[in-house]
């Protein structure tokens, strides 16, 4: 009896996980993060592209608090769940800064590589190396919509490599191209799960 309970909690948990990140907000994080680093390199700025997500991150559960939580109300999970994605965002975060220093690295020292054709593609690596994180994403928390957007970051970058785009300015088109489902996700929430006023009858 007790094991059935605790099956069925596991599994009542899993389906909260899923809706607890339906509501579009981390879509439009992510989307916004990939377009601001794009224009930081845009217009050589790369350290203001290395900041971005230590203004994301800290945006994070303000924008939650504000937007969301008066919405579908504070969820929480088990501690073992709570380890476990701790450890899987620091894994993201770390593996996204490696794959971002590596394509900036490989960009920069493209001409030391020859003039092979296929280095053309350098450009769009950044954008490629994200998809992998949106990959990585789509596993953690557990829903299907990140890698369509690892589709849009590799198909961007892979196109924008190969018509000699800069590789600010195939993530400004990536990020926009993303932004456009993710506001949408996050609207269609908001406008669903209107706030309900205390002194509504």
């Amino acid at each position: 009896m007790g094991e059935v309970m605790l099956e069925n909690t596991g599994a009542i948990e899993q389906r909260v996980y899923r809706a607890y990140w339906n509501d579009g907000l981390l879509d439009v994080f992510a989307a916004a993060g990939v377009f601001a680093i794009g224009l930081f390199w845009l217009f050589d700025l790369p350290v203001g592209a290395a900041f971005v997500p230590a203004w994301l991150v800290p945006a994070w559960g303000p924008c939650r608090r504000r937007l969301i939580e008066p919405r579908l109300g504070m969820v929480e999970f088990s501690d073992a769940r709570q380890r476990r994605n701790t450890s899987m965002l620091r894994l993201i975060l770390y593996a996204g800064i490696g794959c971002l220093i590596l394509g900036i690295e490989m960009y920069f020292l493209r001409d030391r590589l020859g003039q092979n054709p296929s280095m053309t593609l350098i450009a769009g690596l950044p954008a490629v190396l994200l998809a992998l994180l949106a990959i990585a994403t789509a596993a953690l928390i557990a829903t299907p919509r990140f890698l369509v957007y690892a589709a849009v970051l590799a198909g961007v970058g892979t196109t924008g490599g190969i018509f000699g785009l800069r590789p600010g300015m195939i993530l400004a088109i990536a990020g926009s191209v993303m932004a456009v489902p993710a506001t949408a996700i996050l609207v269609r929430f908001m406008r669903n799960n209107a706030i309900v006023s205390e002194d509504a009858p």
